[in-house]
């Protein structure tokens, strides 16, 4: 790998709020076109909880009375998949790649693995005994997914994501575009599973049995660990692994002209949406 391979940005976090949040991971992707040079952050969810859903998910599977009734605010993202809530301790990190790059895959599921290898040897660094999903196992699960537990992102399960005792702990996303691609992962300090029940069009006879699937679907770090990592230990660790596996070296780095320049420009792209009721 040449100089630039070896050298990723650490980019600072945005301002906290979803909107900003969301349009961050935009701006890393066009930041790519002048710095030719990965880059990846991490961030936590601030006070004000979100619901977050994916790019193509249906507004009728949201309580919209219910989000405004608990001051909610909704936002789509630029990825796929389900709804993703927001609140105090949720751990996210974003990672922006040219397409030319080595860990680029051009195969959507396959160009997961390294990134599921390094946070799986991570998560080992503070004895999270872990296990990846593989490709046909995955696929396997989405076959079978009842339509129910699909409606939380974190009730599936993709290509190398991290399971702990066959529960989900570290969920993974990704987008595509002409300038590179975007990786976006999280994981909960405590899963808000009832929270998330209250928060989306469940029949109340089934919203009990939306929180039980969940909870043998879904754990956190505060259940896998006894001291959970906060985001700084977490990125430490990251880095070290990184280094270790790719001799990658993590330099800190501000936002660039042009990347302030997007991510002003598409923030509106994620504002809260309208709320019905």
């Amino acid at each position: 790998m040449g100089n630039n391979s070896v050298t990723w940005r650490l980019l600072p976090p945005a301002h906290g709020d979803p909107a900003t949040e969301l349009a961050a991971g935009t701006a890393m992707l066009a930041g790519l076109v002048t710095t030719h040079q990965p880059a990846l952050r991490w961030y936590a969810a601030g006070s004000q909880p979100a619901l977050v859903i994916g790019s193509g998910q249906k507004l009728s599977e949201v309580d919209q009375l219910a989000l405004r009734q608990q001051g909610v605010t909704l936002h789509r993202r630029a990825s796929g998949g389900t709804a993703v809530l927001f609140v105090p301790g949720f751990l996210m990190q974003d990672i922006a790649l040219p397409l030319d790059h080595p860990l680029a895959h051009p195969d959507v599921s396959e160009s997961y693995r390294w990134l599921g290898e390094v946070w799986q040897a991570t998560l080992m660094q503070f004895g999270i005994d872990t296990r990846i999903i593989d490709i046909a196992t995955a696929r396997a699960d989405r076959q079978l997914l009842d339509p129910l537990t699909a409606r939380s992102c974190f009730g599936g399960r993709s290509p190398y994501e991290i399971l702990v005792d066959d529960r989900k702990l570290v969920g993974f996303a990704q987008v595509r575009r002409r300038e590179g691609m975007l990786f976006q992962v999280g994981v909960y300090t405590h899963w808000p599973g009832q929270q998330l029940a209250t928060l989306l069009a469940i029949l109340p006879a089934e919203r009990q049995l939306f929180i039980e699937r969940l909870a043998g679907r879904v754990t956190d770090l505060a259940t896998v660990c006894a001291s959970p990592p906060d985001l700084h230990r977490l990125a430490t660790a990251f880095a070290t692994v990184l280094q270790q596996r790719y001799d990658v070296h993590i330099v800190a780095s501000d936002w660039t002209t042009e990347e302030l320049k997007v991510m002003a420009a598409v923030q509106s792209r994620f504002l809260p949406l309208p709320l019905e009721g």
